[in-house]
């Protein structure tokens, strides 16, 4: 896995370096420059007689500007260099490399007005952005915002030294105008805000330069991660050879209505899909016909129902019964919020001692009683979307998308539980404060079903045995890439919940078939 990083720890890890390993900012400044250089020739080919614009700002990223500048013109390139600003406002480092630049015979124009900037931007290839980098806190004005929208105007194929400028670099947020690259080259460690949107649509595509860190001090004190195949694969649960449907456990799923009937057969589904040996769904009494047709594979456990059809309190001691041998329960989808069924799943999440997973109705059911949480004896998971998430703290879902990562992580950490926020991206809160970005995904699963289908996989996963930070972490990787296999064929307008049940396999064989 990827560690994440702020500015702040970027910052931090910056001053380690030179005072614990005496790596000077020049040398980090010198290597950051060179990277940005050899990775464009890399994404591009021969630079030779290639027209580059690199646009510098004042700061640290204009010197990383300044660096890759000398080092185009020496891949070839026909490099123009523009400094927003003047050479006598830099810091000794990018001072230092204006003087190289120009005694390697790149000249190097101060520009001080917005007018002097159009003419800049005709013919050029290649439009470097080494304005801010991060650190930014607010909208770019005067001469930096004319340079942003040159930039975006550009016909030229457009490169971010470490984070668009604009972007703020620990939450994605957007700060208009801000750079729309094709490309970003990131130094060291990518910064969260480069996988969170409306940044992320700025980045286009990412690389990661390293630098020079050494591998200790990019890893301690990490707390916030990017999922990849390997920690996935890792991670999976164990299939012996000689295992049988005992080996690989039993899942209890709660769910279902008169109006949500299909909830529970995609989760129910997605359950058997999960590997996981025996699935067992208790649903209302008068879906049997449906439920026995649609999930042929599971165990029935028909339910008493309210006059409205949905599960009723009074299914309390059949599930219990039935959650005793189970090595999951999982609750909440299509169960709606009708009293009775709300207050079975707080009594639920009070006696039930496997772990628990809770999702959408089961979830809403908690909103105004959060102590059933803390009351809790099970390791709970709970898999809110942002609307459902900010009815338990009593916040809008805008306030929850805002800052995803602290909402979570908070929110994971002050309950001792596992938080799978769903979104773009999805994150995962764990109960020790650390936290992981799933990559995976796209706008195919914002329809109905889809969540009811990430239920039931990682119910599944903890049933076989995976602990269920891992397992919430592996659902939603498979979840989305499984996502991804079908928007490739089926495109992102016209994917539904019930192809996900089809394509588990192919994100599944993804993963085992790797070497």
């Amino acid at each position: 896995m990827f560690r994440l990083v702020t500015a702040v720890e970027m910052t931090a890890i910056d001053r380690r370096a030179v005072s614990e390993h005496g790596i000077t900012n020049l040398t980090l400044m010198e290597n950051a420059g060179r990277a940005v250089a050899e990775s464009l020739e890399k994404e591009v080919g021969s630079l030779v007689a290639r027209t580059v614009l690199v646009v510098c700002g004042t700061g640290n990223n204009g010197g990383d500007g300044l660096v890759a500048a000398r080092h185009l013109a020496k891949l070839g390139a026909v490099v123009s260099c523009v400094l927003l600003g003047k050479v006598s406002q830099l810091k000794p480092e990018p001072k230092t490399n204006a003087e190289l630049l120009a005694e390697a015979g790149v000249s190097l124009r101060e520009v001080t007005s917005p007018d002097e900037l159009p003419s800049l931007f005709q013919n050029q290839e290649v439009v470097i952005d080494a304005i801010f980098g991060t650190g930014l806190s607010r909208p770019p004005e005067g001469i930096y915002a004319e340079a942003i929208r040159l930039i975006n105007r550009s016909k030229a194929l457009v490169v971010a030294i470490d984070i668009p400028s604009g972007v703020d670099s620990d939450t994605g947020k957007v700060y208009e105008p801000a750079v729309r690259a094709q490309l970003t080259i990131t130094m060291g460690l990518p910064k969260i805000g480069l996988y969170f949107y409306p940044g992320r649509g700025h980045v286009g595509r990412l690389r990661i330069a390293e630098i020079g860190y050494p591998k200790q001090l990019l890893e301690d004190g990490a707390d916030t991660f990017l999922v990849d195949d390997d920690y996935v694969r890792e991670h999976l649960p164990h299939r012996p050879a000689d295992g049988h449907k005992g080996t690989f456990g039993t899942c209890l799923l709660v769910c279902g209505s008169a109006s949500y009937s299909g909830a529970a057969c995609l989760a129910g589904m997605a359950t058997v899909r999960s590997g996981c040996g025996l699935v067992v769904i208790g649903f209302p009494k008068s879906l049997s016909d449906i439920i026995g047709s649609r999930v042929i594979e599971a165990v029935k456990l028909p339910l008493p129902e309210t006059q409205s059809g949905s599960i009723s309190y009074s299914a309390l001691e059949p599930i219990l019964e039935h959650a005793a041998e189970a090595d999951c329960l999982a609750i909440g989808p299509g169960i709606t919020t009708h009293p009775s069924s709300k207050r079975l799943v707080r009594e639920l999440l009070r006696r039930v001692q496997n772990p628990v997973v809770v999702d959408a109705d089961g979830i809403n059911s908690l909103a105004e009683d959060l102590k059933s949480l803390a009351q809790a004896k099970a390791q709970l998971v709970l898999t809110p979307h942002p609307g459902e998430l900010g009815r338990l703290i009593n916040r809008p879902a805008a306030e929850v998308n805002a800052d995803r990562i602290k909402t979570a992580r908070s929110f994971a950490q002050e309950h001792r539980l596992v938080l799978l926020l769903k979104g773009a991206p999805t994150v995962i809160g764990a109960p020790d404060g650390r936290l992981f970005l799933n990559p995976t995904g796209n706008s195919g699963l914002a329809s109905g079903g889809t969540g009811d289908v990430l239920t039931g996989l990682l119910a599944g996963l903890v049933a076989q045995g995976a602990p269920p930070l891992d397992a919430a972490i592996i659902a939603a990787f498979l979840h989305g890439r499984a996502a991804d296999i079908a928007a490739g064929e089926l495109t992102e307008f016209c994917l539904a919940a019930t192809d996900l049940l089809h394509y588990l396999p192919r994100a599944f064989h993804s993963l085992l078939a790797a070497p």
